[in-house]
């Protein structure tokens, strides 16, 4: 910028030629100098001087060009910025985006205006407070507001996910947006959970950092719908197969959440658990733990799948229990198997000691 200068001659240029080329051209010549840190105080002052000639000028590309050029400027006179944000659309929404002098109040001004192609270029802002976001969320459309969520730089706060939940309970654009947020707090996906598809609720279990008796609860209502939706070419093996494999990559399938399941009776997500963890095809898992005389071969398998050697007595203890009544199941809804599984494995005092206290303590809950 050292070779270019703001001087009289600029403002004699737009007396002598006063056509839209020229007066564009000294619109991104002034402004792109005005912008710079070489001006001085005189040149400042001449610059603004010929942007509230351009920003009053009668043609729209010429003010659309200055404006371009002004939304990279952090200090403006309040005066050409009022003009802007008072020009039509094609002039002041992008202005409204980018602008770098722009205050929380002047965007509480814009937002408070109701125009849609103004808010929306608020919530696509980089870096939006968490004021901004909390006043998009009272006073804005479903539309804008979801420009606000996929806006991954905009602060958001608890209570502002809490307003969009209440006021939009049933939008699935909102509710996707919300869940894959990245750090959303634990609090907003509580308020949350309830209302969602299956589908983000596995986004949820695969993507976020749940607490471990949450995460083992969703994933166990997952995996129970998964199990019921079976159709001609997708069958339940297949289903909680692919899942596995997700909750694998996503560092989810682990000794507890896997000890967990077959103590709660869940016999499909086990065999499927291991055969994942120690790659070895299903049906090979299902003929080894069911051999009433492979009981160093189920030990193998556990030993290739990973698991802590504190947890076999009480997989064995689960197997025989399971074993024992599985052909009865018919006779038990699947939480009434469930509730029998765990009370029979946890009147095994001996091996239920080689529970860890969380996992002891959630089986208690599941029969409470």
């Amino acid at each position: 910028m050292s070779d270019i200068v703001i001087n009289k001659q600029d403002v004699e240029d737009l007396r002598k030629k006063p056509d839209v080329a020229n007066k564009s051209n000294v619109a991104r010549k002034v402004g792109g100098y005005y912008i710079s840190s070489q001006i001085t105080t005189e040149q400042r002052l001449l610059a603004e001087g010929i942007f509230r000639i351009l920003i009053r000028d009668t043609e729209i590309k010429v003010r659309q060009v200055l404006a371009d050029t002004l939304k990279n400027a952090q200090n403006l006179p309040s005066d050409i910025i009022d003009s802007i944000l008072k020009d039509v659309d094609i002039v002041a929404v992008p202005f409204i985006q980018y602008s770098l002098a722009l205050t929380d109040n002047d965007l509480i001004n814009i937002l408070n205006a109701t125009s849609l192609p103004r808010q929306t270029a608020v919530a696509k802002r980089r870096n939006l407070s968490s004021t901004i976001s909390d006043a998009i969320a009272e006073k804005c459309s479903a539309t804008v507001i979801e420009h606000l969520l996929t806006n991954k730089s905009s602060d958001i706060a608890p209570d502002s996910f809490e307003k969009i939940i209440n006021k939009y309970p049933s939008n699935e654009i909102l509710q996707k947006s919300i869940v894959y947020r990245n750090n959303l707090p634990f609090e907003v996906i509580e308020k949350i959970i309830s209302r969602i598809s299956y589908k983000l609720k596995t986004y949820l279990v695969l993507n976020h950092d749940l607490p471990q008796d949450f995460a083992t609860d969703l994933i166990n209502e997952i995996k129970e719908k998964l199990t019921l939706k079976i159709s001609d070419d997708y069958s339940q093996d297949e289903q909680i197969h692919d899942f596995v494999k997700h909750l694998h990559h996503a560092g989810r399938l682990t000794h507890s959440l896997v000890t967990r399941s077959i103590c709660s009776g869940d016999l499909l997500f086990f065999e499927h658990a291991l055969s994942c963890l120690s790659d070895t095809p299903v049906f090979k898992v299902r003929k080894t733990l069911f051999n009433s005389s492979a009981d160093f071969e189920i030990r193998n398998l556990l030993r290739k799948a990973l698991l802590p050697k504190s947890v076999f007595a009480t997989i064995f203890s689960a197997l025989k229990v399971i074993s024992s009544i599985r052909f009865d199941c018919d006779r038990f809804s699947a939480k009434l198997f469930c509730r029998k599984v765990i009370e029979r494995i946890l009147s095994y005092a001996p091996n239920t000691e080689e529970l860890s206290h969380d996992d002891l303590n959630y089986l208690l809950s599941k029969i409470s």
